[in-house]
């Protein structure tokens, strides 16, 4: 079994690989709720499944201050903090 993170992970990739543009967020959020093989229930709060986004989104930033090495995955173009962000190609 999948940790929820790797799942996570590769739904938001999913996501955005979908469109050739930048998320905002609360449109990204919204997305991944509505993927039906992913069970977002198991995610005790709306605040925790959206924070676990976000988090994911940070580590795998370059530009973020979470940002550890590794996969530099996203990026935001309207610059951190915007709430944009989209799939490094």
């Amino acid at each position: 079994m999948r940790d929820d993170s790797t799942e996570l992970l590769d739904a938001i990739i999913s996501v955005m690989q979908k469109s050739d543009r930048q998320f905002d967020l609360t449109e990204l959020y919204e997305q991944i709720r509505q993927m039906p093989h992913l069970d977002v229930s198991r995610f005790t709060t709306v605040d925790g499944f959206e924070s676990r986004i976000r988090k994911l989104i940070y580590l795998h930033a370059s530009e973020c201050d979470l940002f550890a090495g590794g996969e530099d995955l996203f990026f935001s173009e309207t610059g951190k903090g915007t709430g944009r962000w989209g799939l490094r190609r």
